[in-house]
């Protein structure tokens, strides 16, 4: 299981809540979207409380991606991840204090043999402190990565599958990959399969890195030709990379991180005609990349190494203390900034607002919330 957040959030709930419940009918209206299922919340009220805050970021959304497909972890362990991820994300706040809604998708790597996808549990937040109305940020990434990476960690290595089998640990060695197979600029899934690479593909994806029509195709294109010069034998380190990045015209730019390459290109710029970065992830685009590393071989021996008891408990403890520590750090903050609030008179007297919530309320029978907590 891997956590993301979007970087999107200042616009209107229409465009989050479509994505995560509608989708497009052969008449090319919208309808509700197959394998999705509202887990917790109220979709009406969520949407109500991003579009009249006043703030300019209305709300944060993300999702919990996780290699099994939804039936193969039980609604329990759903439950359980859900309940956690709140308790991890609204440290020190009581359950009115925000508004969270989980929406399950499960239409991802659907075939015959599979007619059930990958789980997705996507949450949507208000960036709103409900008692007071204060502007609320639940991830802030310099503040809370590794806190949240901690508990990612932990429910890794606890949850089973209802087979028994463990989750899928990205953190794994043998889970490594020379190229994040997907555009950083598009939906998911776009992945690239290389298997079918032809040398007509590499040579318009040649063409494509020496006329980029945009960032997207660019990202696509580059990481599909340097997957062939790996597949045809050359030897591949971060100095070759570079190298071979160069050749193609394009300039490495400064300041890259620890675990990816960042390049533009003269011929793709913004209205401005500044150059476009284009910022590249995997593990052939890391600082010590050595395509040794990735050999068979080499792979099953960083494995074994992670997966030695020893390992996992150093890790483990590890991950419990930046967990403990982030999660008294978060609390302080947020009891320090909302605790002392009251539900403002305006917000407990406005008629208006609850009759338009009252009006929009689903039937019984398309009640969303289910039975599970109070609290959830």
């Amino acid at each position: 299981m891997i956590v993301k957040f979007s970087k999107h959030g200042k616009g209107k709930a229409s465009g989050v809540l479509d994505y995560l419940l509608k989708e497009k009918g052969s008449k090319g209206t919208l309808v509700p979207r197959s394998y999705a299922k509202v887990l917790y919340g109220d979709p009406v009220l969520t949407e109500h409380l991003i579009n009249t805050t006043s703030h300019k970021n209305k709300y944060k959304s993300g999702y919990l991606s996780f290699s099994e497909r939804a039936d193969e972890i039980s609604e329990s362990d759903k439950k359980r991840i859900m309940q956690e991820f709140e308790a991890v994300i609204f440290c020190g706040l009581e359950s009115d204090q925000y508004d969270i809604l989980w929406v399950e998708h499960a239409d991802k790597d659907i075939d015959d043999a599979h007619p059930v996808g990958r789980l997705e549990l996507n949450f949507v937040i208000p960036c709103q402190e409900l008692r007071s109305g204060k502007s609320f940020q639940p991830y802030y990434e310099p503040a809370d990565q590794k806190r949240v990476n901690a508990w990612k960690n932990i429910i890794n290595s606890e949850i089973k599958t209802i087979k028994g089998e463990p989750l899928s640990d990205p953190n794994d060695p043998k889970c490594k990959r020379l190229v994040n197979p997907y555009s950083s600029n598009a939906p998911r899934p776009t992945p690239f399969d290389v298997k079918a690479y032809t040398k007509k593909d590499a040579d318009k994806d040649e063409e494509t890195i020496a006329n980029p029509p945009n960032r997207k195709l660019l990202e696509e294109a580059i990481k599909r030709r340097l997957l062939l010069d790996w597949q045809n034998g050359i030897t591949m380190n971060r100095r070759r990379v570079i190298c071979q990045l160069e050749h193609w015209g394009l300039k490495i730019n400064r300041g890259n991180s620890e675990k990816t390459l960042s390049v533009t290109s003269d011929k793709l710029t913004d209205k401005n005609g500044k150059p476009m970065g284009v910022r590249l992830k995997g593990g052939m685009f890391e600082k010590e990349f050595d395509g040794y590393q990735f050999e068979p071989d080499a792979k099953e021996e960083d494995h074994s190494a992670y997966d030695h008891p020893f390992s996992r408990d150093k890790r483990q403890q590890l991950d419990e203390q930046h967990l403990a520590t982030g999660i008294e750090i978060k609390e302080a903050y947020h009891q320090e900034r909302y605790n002392s609030s009251t539900t403002p008179e305006a917000l407990a007297a406005d008629k208006t607002v609850k009759q338009e919530l009252e009006a929009a309320k689903p039937s019984p029978a398309e009640t969303y919330r289910p039975s599970f907590r109070p609290g959830f």
